[in-house]
């Protein structure tokens, strides 16, 4: 898999994870608005998908 696959499926399956928190209600969206500021254990993509809860 070369690198410019790998991003784009985090790319995917990032924007798959900020709808399903949306979908899971207020208490998720809170945490993912937490996960969102955590560039230390989450790929940019996902930080960048997250912080869009804000």
């Amino acid at each position: 898999m070369t690198e410019e696959k790998k991003k784009l499926r985090r790319k995917t399956l990032a924007k798959w994870l900020k709808e399903s928190i949306l979908r899971l209600g207020p208490t998720f969206i809170k945490i993912g608005q937490q996960f969102s500021t955590r560039v230390d254990i989450l790929p940019q993509e996902y930080v960048d998908q997250l912080s869009e809860l804000q």
